[in-house]
């Protein structure tokens, strides 16, 4: 692709799937159902579990996409909130304070770093979100008993969400119940957003000009707004299903892996931010966490004149600990070992200019 117009990072451009026909399969043997995002899967999920049984409060980790936030709220009238440090991939859920079995805890896999130890005793519904690590060794190796993702982070792909039951869940419940769809309709807002974005995917593929960026940032951002404000649960209409099980399961994890240990010891050490990992297990993206946010965005402002498009994960959340604010950089299948050592190059390039500047 035309860097010098699209830049690094930002969400995918459209890429055929039969790129990844040679790609090994990641081993995926649990009970799965697609959506049209990961919030569908997760509302579809809350209310599944609320058929069997009585959900006194839905606990969702202070720490959470702030636009996820938000669309739960407007859903549930239930939700209450519980603090874990987000940049600690060490800290585990303190289990005591969960003692009632009419709740649900949504536990969250930050990153792809964690492995959430979930008790077997007695203790509310878990469900755990791998929006950040499909694939990662937590998300496989799941003790929850329920899981979801929105699978669009890291496969490219306009929209996508799976909830799955892990097979070592404990849960009787059975993941399918058709009557917690809506009537399909051929133009409903999903739908509509799903090709919005893919507009949007298939102008940045082919972007050559300032004009078409302006174009695809634009149609993206239609796509989003009609995401945010879309509710119901459709069924994901079936050619969007064979889509995306032509592709979910093909190892996205292996390129972020290969290019993380490229790239991390490349980033030279400094007084304002830390790179973020875990060792043995494969990150997100390159993970820089910050003590201060003024920094951060005069990092991310350096970036993007830079044509390095990093993502603050999550503006809007306020947290207590030493490290309070995370910049990611995206290290997929998109990037070689050149264009990482731009990156690299161009976060080095901050550090010593805003260290002579101090």
């Amino acid at each position: 692709m035309n860097k010098n117009v699209i830049g690094y990072g930002s969400f995918f451009h459209k890429v055929d799937p039969s790129t990844f026909q040679s790609s090994p399969e990641i081993e995926f043997g649990a009970d799965y159902e697609l959506f049209y995002s990961g919030r569908n899967a997760l509302k579809y999920l809350l209310i599944l579990i609320g058929t069997y049984q009585k959900v006194k409060t839905i606990w969702i980790p202070g720490y959470y996409c702030p636009f996820v936030k938000s669309w739960l709220e407007h859903e549930f009238n239930n939700i209450s909130y519980y603090e874990i440090n987000p940049f600690d991939p060490h800290e585990e859920v303190d289990w005591s304070k969960f003692t009632n079995n009419q709740d649900i805890i949504i536990v969250n896999n930050y990153w792809g770093l964690k492995k959430n130890l979930i008790p077997k005793s007695s203790r509310p519904v878990v469900i755990e979100d791998h929006s950040h690590g499909w694939q990662s060794t937590g998300c496989l190796e799941s003790r929850a008993d329920f899981c979801f993702a929105s699978l669009r982070k890291t496969v490219p792909l306009p929209l996508g969400g799976i909830a799955w039951k892990p097979s070592s869940s404990r849960s009787d419940i059975s993941l399918r119940k058709e009557d917690l769809f809506e009537i399909p309709q051929p133009d409903n807002d999903m739908e509509r957003s799903w090709e919005l974005i893919s507009k949007s995917m298939e102008l940045k593929a082919s972007c050559k000009y300032s004009g078409d960026k302006k174009q695809y940032l634009e149609l993206y951002a239609q796509g989003e707004s009609i995401l945010r404000s879309a509710f119901d649960i459709f069924p994901l209409e079936s050619s969007k299903k064979l889509l995306l099980e032509k592709i979910i399961f093909k190892d996205f994890r292996y390129y972020k892996e290969q290019n993380s240990k490229l790239i991390i010891p490349k980033i030279e050490k400094n007084d304002f931010f830390s790179v973020l990992h875990k060792k043995g297990f494969t990150p997100f993206g390159l993970l820089l966490i910050f003590k201060n946010r003024e920094e951060l965005l005069s990092l991310k402002k350096f970036l993007i004149s830079k044509s390095v498009y990093p993502a603050e994960l999550w503006p809007d959340n306020s947290i207590d600990y030493e490290h309070q604010f995370l910049l990611n950089i995206h290290i997929d299948f998109r990037y070689d070992e050149e264009d990482l050592e731009y990156i690299a190059q161009c976060i080095n390039h901050w550090s010593n200019i805003y260290s002579d500047g101090i």
